[in-house]
């Protein structure tokens, strides 16, 4: 999933450049990417604009985000401390880690990493064309090619 969502990132640096979603599979097809990966990828693309009330602009607040008993029981601890970690850094805004942990609520608990947080953080972050501080940037920037430091 990593690798497909870099190559999107790398590839269309501007969401408004990325295919409509026919187009956008048959391309990831021919590069080589597997079909689940596809689906996934697409889904999430849908999951991710289809949320009318999100505003990449919205303030950032002070306010505490308790998860709940299922998002404990499927998110590895270090998961919650990176979301907390973004936050408090101000490199996710409270609705954009809202649909993070959607998105991740999407996935196969067995696949829920730290890593997979990163690059959905990403995802988020370049479908709302949000910028992020330059040092937080590159560290999520390494999850997507196998490389990380963050904790």
């Amino acid at each position: 999933m990593a690798d497909l969502i870099a190559f999107l990132i790398e590839h269309f640096q501007d969401f408004d450049a990325c295919p409509a979603p026919n187009d956008l599979s048959s391309l990831l097809e021919e590069v080589g990417f597997d079909g689940v990966e596809i689906n996934y990828a697409l889904m999430l693309l849908e999951i991710l604009t289809a949320e009318p009330l999100i505003s990449a602009k919205q303030e950032f607040t002070d306010s505490l985000r308790v998860y709940t008993v299922d998002e404990t029981d499927i998110f590895p601890p270090e998961v919650i401390d990176l979301l907390h970690f973004l936050s408090r850094e101000q490199a996710l805004n409270p609705s954009q880690r809202e649909l993070v942990v959607h998105a991740l609520l999407c996935m196969p608990p067995e696949d829920i990493t730290v890593d997979l947080a990163k690059v959905l953080s990403l995802l988020v972050l370049w479908i709302q064309r949000s910028e992020l501080p330059v040092l937080i940037g590159d560290e999520l920037m390494m999850a997507l090619h196998g490389q990380t430091v963050m904790h």
